[in-house]
């Protein structure tokens, strides 16, 4: 039985046990260089590269919030307007938002107008968005708290005579609704819009001031000054002495200015802002209105199409978004 053990199992084997393998000997017979080349022939004719071979190109590293997958091509100039103002901005993403012609304001404010937006609409949505902007401005959540409320911020409102003074009044409303020390400076008219009125009659009820004199704006710095005095077509009222003593006020305070809705450049700045906060489009304004935000007031896409622009949203998840100059 060992025999036929040894002749099945054993032949042969002790022999080669014996011998050392070679293994440079065998490394020197594989052309490494030539395998290679075979394999990277056979990628080019099929177009696939093979598991495990070496790549020229580092592989590339994602951040946690990209996409692994490849998706369609991204189109940063999503809006389009019939007549493009001189100047460009572009959001954070780096969607570009081109300025618009007063002109065209007035006709996209009109279109939406006869679809429902009115004026009283738009001055809600206006005030809701300037003072979501200013409570950012004043601290957000680090100062309103309920252990901060004896140290109440203070906000300078600087309205005139007009819609942008009625934009400015309503943020003035949700500010002091907001636990914010509101002093709200309008001039005495005889007459005054109707838009002016109805909110200044709301203001009133949140218990905010309202003087109708520079000399009874405070004489030390304010938080915020939140300047409403400039209209886009009557710019007489820079010459009226209400309007110079306002304006002179403002740059003599040394608290950071925030301008609604400013007019296009050209038409001078009294107030240097380092704010400004533009409606649905901006309108081409000048280097004094400071940084550039943009607020969306509710304008349905159809109405921008029906006045020649094609839009598409830039503002995401937000009402409030920055601009840059592109």
């Amino acid at each position: 039985m060992k025999n036929r053990d040894d002749e099945c199992f054993g032949d042969g084997m002790d022999d080669g046990l014996d011998t050392d393998f070679d293994f440079e000997g065998n490394l020197a017979l594989f052309d490494k260089a030539a395998v290679f080349s075979e394999i990277d022939t056979t990628e080019r004719r099929s177009g696939a590269r093979s598991r495990g071979t070496p790549q020229d190109q580092t592989p590339t590293r994602y951040r946690h919030d990209e996409n692994i997958l490849e998706g369609k091509p991204v189109v940063y100039r999503q809006i389009v307007v019939p007549q493009p103002g001189p100047k460009e901005y572009c959001t954070d993403s780096g969607l570009v938002v081109p300025s618009i012609s007063y002109e065209l304001h007035k006709r996209l404010l009109s279109a939406a107008e006869r679809y429902g937006l009115t004026l009283e609409r738009r001055l809600e949505m206006t005030g809701v968005c300037a003072s979501q902007m200013t409570l950012t401005l004043l601290g957000g959540p680090n100062r309103f708290t309920p252990k901060n409320l004896h140290q109440r911020p203070t906000v300078a409102l600087l309205c005139g005579p007009h819609v942008q003074g009625a934009q400015g009044i309503s943020c003035g409303r949700h500010l002091a609704n907001h636990e914010v020390e509101v002093i709200l400076f309008l001039p005495n008219f005889v007459k005054l819009l109707d838009s002016v009125t109805s909110e200044l009659t709301l203001f009133i009820k949140t218990g905010g001031k309202q003087v109708s004199s520079i000399k009874d704006l405070p004489d030390t710095p304010v938080d915020l000054i939140i300047n409403c005095l400039d209209c886009h077509e009557n710019t007489f009222l820079m010459d009226q002495p209400w309007y110079r003593a306002a304006a002179e006020w403002a740059n003599q305070n040394r608290a950071p200015v925030l301008s609604l809705d400013p007019p296009v450049s050209g038409q001078g700045h009294a107030v240097e802002a380092k704010w400004s906060l533009s409606l649905c489009l901006p309108l081409p304004l000048a280097e004094g209105a400071g940084r550039v935000y943009l607020c969306d007031i509710g304008i349905p896409r159809q109405v921008f199409q029906e006045v020649g622009i094609k839009y598409h949203s830039p503002f995401g998840c937000k009402f409030v978004i920055p601009l840059h100059s592109a």
